[in-house]
């Protein structure tokens, strides 16, 4: 059989959110000199029947499942209207981007001290000569941080505002440039002032804020607020995606009836294990240690570990062969420009060295075309599904 890994391509494992979409039609440079990229994708580009498609596998998968009756008539409905609100705008700036980009306000301190922030000027040099990336200008550095070379904010300490201090240093022997490492070098630093940190909230953010703090994103509050609320409906559009896939893959396997083809299942969870296995010996680790120090989570033994492997994989492979079926069903066909296209994105995201790779991976070109495939038969019901939304209380919302 030539299963590799289950449920490779669906979209709702997550992989076509993080490569833009379902089905898309984008050519994407992989960097790859693969023979199957698509430099010459006008003149190749063919159609790929279902029949073609469903030749990876080595049984008839309509002997296997039942699919439910009126499949294509599924209704969904969301907890969430998934609407980007100005509440939700406000939230996400108040969690994730105020707290981390605290404005900073001169204090009327003079001598530095041990957990000051301190605003200075600095210039390194080595032999008298400047060298890359040892200076810069309104740097906030807290003492004690350990942000800098050992000596360095020890060194401050002490310092008055507006003074210059040399300081003679070592940079570490095992430092990340070969030119700097272990060698002698001289700061020059001027304490500039000492500050402190304030933490704004959300009516406290102005324009000059966000050009001093966020300059290199936003020069307004307009300009971050605009990015925030972009970003937000995109990946809420993801996320409502994720749950309508989600809730189709859960009716059809509730609705319909899927049995395994003789070894299938055994096959898969066998090659899963045997990665692991693999990568225990790559580190030099023992099975049931690298178990427990990496899958603790779900098992810290071998016969757990197999366990939780057939379990996932049994619930994987089932929608896999749900939608072997639609495929057969609906007589999916897909262009192998778009499918080379989306394998191009893949192998760049994933930083593979050509397509070839990515196949032998993932069980052969053609597997991960029918993996492919099965991807486009989950869009073909999804866009079939009536969605709404449940009403929800005010409780439920300030919960959502």
């Amino acid at each position: 059989m030539k299963r590799k890994l289950a449920a490779l391509l669906i979209c709702a494992m997550g992989i076509m959110t993080v490569l833009g979409g379902c089905g898309q039609d984008e050519t994407v440079d992989s960097g790859s000199s693969d023979s199957s990229s698509v430099s010459a994708e006008a003149e190749t580009d063919e159609t790929v029947t279902a029949d073609t498609l469903l030749q990876a596998t080595d049984y008839d998968v309509t002997g296997y499942v039942t699919l439910m009756e009126d499949y294509m008539n599924l209704s969904v409905e969301l907890g969430s209207s998934y609407e980007v609100t100005d509440e939700a705008v406000q939230d996400y700036i108040e969690t994730y981007m105020l707290p981390y980009y605290p404005m900073t306000v001169e204090t009327d301190k003079t001598t530095v001290e041990d957990g000051d922030i301190v605003n200075i000027d600095y210039v390194g040099t080595l032999d008298g000569e400047e060298f890359d990336g040892g200076s810069d200008t309104g740097y906030n550095l807290t003492i004690g941080s350990d942000t800098f070379i050992d000596g360095f904010e020890d060194g401050l300490i002490g310092s008055e505002v507006g003074s210059t201090v040399d300081l003679n240093l070592t940079f570490p022997e095992d430092y990340d440039s070969e030119d700097l490492a272990g060698q002698d070098v001289v700061f020059t630093v001027t304490v500039n002032n000492i500050v402190e940190e304030q933490i704004l909230t959300y009516d406290e953010m102005t324009d000059d804020y966000v050009a001093s703090v966020l300059g290199d994103y936003y020069t307004s509050v307009d300009e971050m607020l605009e990015d925030v609320e972009a970003y937000l409906e995109s990946s809420y559009e993801s996320e409502k995606e994720s749950a309508i896939q989600s809730d189709v893959l859960e009716q059809l396997l509730a609705g319909s009836t899927v049995t395994f083809p003789d070894g299938l299942l055994e096959e898969n969870v066998q090659s899963v294990i045997e990665q692991i296995q693999a990568d225990a010996e790559e580190a030099g680790v023992e099975y049931e240690d690298y178990i427990a120090t990496y899958y603790s989570s779900y098992a810290t033994t071998a016969d757990e570990m197999e366990t939780y492997v057939t379990d996932s994989l049994t619930e994987s492979l089932q929608q896999e062969l749900l939608l072997e079926a639609v495929v057969a069903d609906q007589q999916i066909s897909i262009s192998t420009s778009d499918f080379e296209s989306f394998v191009a994105s893949y192998v760049s995201y994933y930083g593979y060295e050509s397509n070839d790779d990515f196949y032998d991976a993932y069980g052969g070109e053609d597997y991960v075309m029918l993996s492919y495939a099965e991807n486009q038969a989950l869009s073909t019901v999804v866009d079939s599904v009536t969605v709404t939304v449940a009403e929800s209380t005010d409780e439920d919302t300030a919960a959502e």
